[in-house]
């Protein structure tokens, strides 16, 4: 069964306030590097993000999350490096992030 795509909407938004963006064949995100951007996502931004399917790759370095944004992040089981350094995540939070993604890189 050929993989969908993820919504082109979203990713022209993401392109268009110059986020870093590694696109796989299928049209599915791979990467999104939030940190030589101006705009950072926020926990909302973040939630919005859950519909893409197979994240591996996740820079939200400088960005105002709160650990609101801990479930969201949770939804990609598949990301690999996580970088949250210079958010307002709590260090229960990032515990909680490392508990549940095994197997992934979290830079705090």
């Amino acid at each position: 069964m050929p993989k969908e795509p993820d919504p082109v909407e979203i990713v022209e938004f993401l392109k268009s306030q110059g986020v870093h963006i590694r696109m796989r064949k299928s049209g599915q995100v791979h990467t999104l590097d939030f940190s030589d951007c101006d705009w950072k996502p926020d926990d909302h931004s973040i939630h919005q993000l859950e519909v893409l399917q197979n994240l591996e790759v996740l820079n939200c370095e400088q960005a105002p999350l709160t650990d609101a944004a801990v479930e969201s992040i949770l939804r990609h089981s598949g990301v690999k490096l996580l970088t949250l350094s210079g958010t307002g995540l709590s260090t229960e939070a990032i515990k909680r992030l490392r508990q549940n993604l095994i197997g992934c890189r979290i830079i705090a």
